[in-house]
């Protein structure tokens, strides 16, 4: 199989990202301002407990399939009954999750009040056994994946715009959330086809998989006790305002994460067969490569939300979710923090084998934050959920850092961050100079977007950091080339 262009694949899984961004940029203002903090809450803490026996259900097949698949995608009966494989497990473990569901559906009192939301969104748990979307990363094709998502997303807004006109339309809502996931399973099941047999007889082998699978498992969920727990906890300690609160002040973090991550998701593949085949110097220089692109990309975007978050909130959501501003300052940091321990655990210690060190880091957060959520949140409400969250994807990343350094270039990393830090300090200026001269709010956003951009480009290429002017490069080579071809 000729091996697919890892540009290529970043500017695709790019694209999907501007798409995942471009629509939320539109659904969730619309839907913050119809169903108010009381139903953005609702929804979200329906969902968050879902997300729970989701987690269970995945049984974090998700990262595991995708590095193994790739060992295989050179031989269709391999992975044929590799994917068998995998599919089976991820049947019983549906089954198991959704039993486990439905007693603590009918044991737990504050469930009562959220009978409707929690069946609707369940729906994802059942509809999750055919999805094989860890397929097409392993076969690196994102032509598909980037379709697939555009499309859903255009029916998704169709549906909201049709469908949830008043306060009391959250689990409208709720099904427009279910309808995109289920859609591309579904979509994801039937277009495998293509590169596995499903009718194919083969003597399958379950146990082998299950040891690195449940590592996987134990990994992903000590990991959703910091990325879920805080709106769970909010939940069932404070109010449905406060968790849609922050849901707001999260919202926007999470979408532009989304964005950077959308560079390294495509490396796990990649990063697998360089190991799976002894390159290591390839490895290397890819994984910090993507290190140096990472950091240049998230500290501007972390400095700009700050800068921005009261006008982006009022923008995006209204003068309702005005708390929202502070908390949403303290949590912007983690586009930083994630974005590295992505990288380094996911799609380094993953294809290397070294998953264990990632489950270490992620039983840190987990500590971490559950303990700074018992306390902070009960006084500080949406507000101590932000503070915990940011200690403990800050412990995370720390830890992952110190275990990951013989892999880092460090001096290198170390030089392109603090060219970084110089050139949004720069950036700032320029920012509060516009913010405090131009008071429409949307004219203020996308001016300070503009400027900021173009400042932070200027100043990290006058101060020669290395990524922006490998960039620089390229795209000179490939303006100088196209005007070779147009004159031949």
């Amino acid at each position: 199989m000729s091996q697919k262009s890892l540009k290529k694949n970043a500017l695709l899984n790019i694209i999907r990202s501007v798409s995942s961004i471009i629509f939320p940029l539109i659904t969730f203002p619309y839907a913050s301002r119809i169903l108010l903090p009381e139903g953005i809450g609702k929804v979200n803490f329906a969902n968050s407990i879902i997300s729970y026996f989701s987690i269970i259900a995945g049984l974090g097949i998700g990262t595991y399939a995708t590095r193994e698949a790739a060992k295989r995608r050179d031989n269709r009966d391999e992975l044929s009954k590799f994917v068998k494989e995998i599919t089976v497990i991820h049947i019983f473990s549906t089954i198991i999750s959704y039993a486990l569901f439905l007693v603590a559906f009918f044991l737990v009192p504050k469930f009562q009040n959220y009978k409707s939301l929690l069946l609707l969104s369940s729906l994802t748990i059942i509809l999750s056994t055919i999805d094989v979307g860890w397929l097409y990363s392993a076969e690196e094709e994102f032509e598909y994946t980037t379709f697939r998502t555009v499309l859903f997303q255009i029916i998704g807004l169709i549906i909201l715009f049709m469908f949830v006109k008043t306060k009391d339309d959250y689990l409208q809502y709720m099904f427009l959330n279910v309808f995109c996931s289920a859609g591309s399973n579904i979509l994801n099941f039937c277009h495998s086809r293509k590169y596995i047999s499903w009718k194919k007889h083969f003597n399958l082998q379950i146990k082998k998989h299950l040891k690195p699978i449940f590592l996987f498992f134990s990994m992903s969920l000590v990991s959703s006790v910091y990325t879920l727990l805080d709106t769970s906890m909010l939940g069932f300690i404070s109010n449905n305002s406060e968790v849609g609160y922050y849901s707001a002040a999260t919202k926007l973090v999470k979408i532009v994460l989304t964005l950077i991550t959308a560079l390294t998701e495509v490396l796990l593949p990649r990063l697998s067969y360089y190991y799976q085949t002894g390159k290591k110097k390839e490895l290397l220089d890819l994984f910090n490569k993507s290190f140096s692109y990472t950091t240049i990309l998230s500290i501007p975007c972390m400095t700009g939300l700050i800068l921005l978050s009261k006008p982006l909130i009022l923008l995006l959501s209204g003068e309702s979710y005005l708390p929202a501003v502070f908390p949403m300052r303290i949590i912007t940091p983690i586009l930083f923090f994630i974005s590295l321990s992505n990288l380094i655990g996911i799609q380094l210690f993953a294809p290397i084998g070294k998953e264990k060190i990632t489950f270490q880091s992620v039983i840190i957060g987990a500590i971490v934050n559950f303990s700074l959520n018992s306390f902070l949140i009960p006084k500080y409400n949406a507000i101590g959920a932000a503070i915990a969250t940011i200690i403990a994807e800050t412990s995370v990343t720390i830890y992952q850092i110190i275990r990951a350094r013989k892999y880092i270039y460090i001096k290198k990393q170390i030089i392109s961050i603090l060219k970084s830090i110089v050139s949004c300090i720069v950036m700032s200026v320029g920012v509060l100079a516009i913010c405090y001269f131009i008071k429409n709010i949307l004219l203020q956003v996308c001016l300070s977007i503009i400027a900021g951009v173009i400042i932070y480009a200027l100043m990290i290429i006058l101060l020669k950091n290395e990524v922006a002017i490998e960039l620089l490069k390229n795209l000179k080579a490939k303006v100088f080339d196209k005007k070779v071809y147009d004159e031949i």
